[in-house]
C-alpha cells in the first residue's frame, strides 16, 4: 500500500468512528446501568451471525477483553435474551444460546436498521457494497492482532 492510500485508509476509519459514535447517540441511550443498545446488538450478532458460542471466542472476534463481554453477557442473561448451557470441551467456559426472545430482539434492531437505510435517498450498487465490505475487513484486520504491528 503506499502512503496516500494509507492516509486515505486512516481518514476513512476516522469517519468510520464517528459514524458508529453516531449510530450510538441515535439509540437515546442514558443509563449507565444497562446494557447499550448498540453494544448488546454487537454481542447478539457476534452470536447469531458470527457462530460465536463462548465469551472468549465472542472477545477475540471483536477484539475486547474477555471481562467487557461477560458483563455484556450477564446483563443479557438477566434480560431472559441468552442461556448459558454446559460446555463440553471447557468447564469454565459456557456455551451461549440466544433465547426466542433475544433472536426477536436481535431481529426488531436489524429491521430499525435495514428500515432506515431504505429511507435514505443514497444509490448504492452492490459493488460499492462489496467494496465497503472488503475495506471494513481490511481495517479489522489491521486492528485485530498488535503481534502482528512492526
Amino acid at each position: 500500500m503506499d502512503p496516500a492510500d494509507a492516509m486515505r485508509l486512516t481518514e476513512l476509519t476516522a469517519d468510520l468512528m464517528m459514524a458508529i459514535g453516531r449510530m450510538k447517540r441515535s439509540a437515546r441511550h442514558g443509563e449507565s446501568d444497562l446494557v447499550h443498545p448498540g453494544t448488546e446488538y454487537a454481542i447478539l450478532d457476534t452470536i447469531l451471525r458470527h457462530g460465536c458460542r463462548t465469551v472468549p471466542e465472542i472477545a477475540a472476534l471483536r477484539g475486547v477483553a474477555r471481562q467487557s463481554v461477560q458483563t455484556v453477557v450477564n446483563k443479557l442473561i438477566d434480560a431472559d435474551l441468552i442461556v448459558q448451557r454446559p460446555n463440553p470441551d471447557h468447564k469454565l467456559s459456557n456455551i451461549l444460546v440466544v433465547e426466542a426472545k433475544g433472536r426477536q430482539h436481535y431481529e426488531q434492531a436489524r429491521e430499525t436498521m435495514c428500515a432506515r437505510y431504505l429511507s435514505t435517498k443514497g444509490d448504492m450498487q452492490a459493488s460499492d457494497l462489496d467494496a465497503a465490505g472488503r475495506v471494513v475487513a481490511l481495517i479489522a484486520a489491521t486492528w485485530g492482532d498488535e503481534a502482528d504491528v512492526a
